[in-house]
């Protein structure tokens, strides 16, 4: 009996064909396992830290330590990810003390990512879904995330002005104007909310550009590939002084500084 095994003209056991491993699909698997481990690890997170974070915000009155944590649960996840994150322009926002943070989107790792290399408290604007998923919605109020509703012009209009009261109490945001990831990596057209937030808060926005995102971890796919994030922090935009007819003009020069490293 042969085992499986075939024999080649030296009289050497072969192994069958069928036990030959592709190496596509090795790295596929691969793939799987360590997002796997990613999401268990998140969830883990949520579940032991987030009631120890809203109980500290309640009780002190201040997100702060949500976003530590939030902060270690992303440079451990990172870990496990293989992801390793380049930061250019960080001596651009030093004197900035508060701010708008506008950046393309490829990927699920940009928010964390960026919420992680700024090293900021940072706010931002989200879909008014996220605030029906249990455990995290909580979080999100706590750290005073904005809901908006794309279908509900008038809570929209709410969630804006919320934005840049909040924004002129001193607290920087951050948004995905595209207001959803690029599927090719080109840059998708902006919605104006978080424009026209800076200019009623007459707030700075800070363009920056994400690349190698969508690699890790491209959209509609699972798997999770290790790799390289590459930041680029431009020259902060000036909003003082502009009303909201200023506002095409401001998107143009946001559009044109995130495109510039793309």
């Amino acid at each position: 009996m042969d085992f499986g095994l075939t024999w080649d003209q030296a009289g050497r056991p072969r192994p069958h064909q069928s036990e030959i491993r592709n190496p596509k699909s090795a790295i596929q698997n691969n793939g799987m396992f360590r997002a796997t481990l990613v999401y268990l690890f998140i969830a883990a997170c949520v579940l032991l830290l987030a009631p120890f974070g809203l109980l500290w915000a309640v009780r002190a009155k201040d997100a702060h330590m949500l976003f530590r944590l939030a902060r270690f649960c992303i440079r451990a996840a990172g870990w496990i990810a293989g992801v390793r994150v380049h930061v250019e322009g960080r001596e651009k926002i030093n004197a900035v003390k508060t701010c708008v943070f506008l950046s393309n989107h490829q990927g699920n790792f940009d928010g964390p990512v960026l919420l992680h290399a700024l090293g900021r408290d940072l706010r931002a604007l989200v879909k008014k879904e996220m605030m029906r998923l249990p455990v995290i919605s909580l979080v999100l109020r706590a750290a005073e995330f904005v809901p908006l509703e794309r279908a509900n012009p008038a809570q929209t209009r709410a969630g804006i002005e919320r934005g840049a009261r909040l924004i002129r109490e001193g607290k920087s945001f951050f948004a995905f104007p595209e207001g959803t990831r690029s599927r090719d990596g080109s840059l998708g057209g902006f919605k104006k909310g978080a424009f026209i937030m800076a200019i009623q808060a007459e707030a700075p926005i800070v363009p920056i550009t994400i690349t190698g995102s969508a690699a890790i971890q491209p959209p509609g796919r699972y798997g999770i590939r290790p790799g390289r994030i590459r930041i680029v922090i431009h020259d902060p935009i000036e909003t003082r002084g502009m009303a909201f007819d200023d506002r095409d003009v401001l998107i143009q020069q946001t559009r044109a500084a995130i495109a510039s490293e793309l």
